[in-house]
């Protein structure tokens, strides 16, 4: 089973409401949950790579490091805080230029 950073169902539901958007060929079930499927992993990806790609080595290594001792909550928004990575912002900002690219530049409203 795949690890995801955002809850899987969550990541569906914005999946699924990008397909209801897009006119994709054919309608076979298959190829549709293909499609969705590969979709989740992208936009899992999307995200991570915006919040853990913006790491230097020296929080890397801190963050690897909190992952490992199990580290709370509160510590992990004191991390992001302090280095001033805004979580929801970066998400959000993954998931719009997720969707622009998904929906073939089209606006996603």
């Amino acid at each position: 089973m795949d690890d995801y950073l955002i809850d899987r169902q969550t990541l569906g539901q914005f999946v699924d409401a990008l397909i209801k958007k897009k006119a994709l060929p054919g309608d076979n079930e298959d190829e549709l949950n293909n499609v969705r499927e590969g979709a989740i992993k992208s936009l899992d990806d999307r995200i991570c790579l915006a919040i853990f790609g913006s790491f230097d080595e020296k929080e890397n290594a801190e963050f690897n490091q909190m992952l490992n001792r199990d580290a709370t909550e509160s510590e992990y928004e004191n991390f992001f805080n302090r280095i001033g990575l805004n979580i929801r912002d970066t998400i959000s900002n993954a998931m719009k230029s997720f969707a622009f690219e998904f929906l073939g530049g089209q606006n996603e409203n």
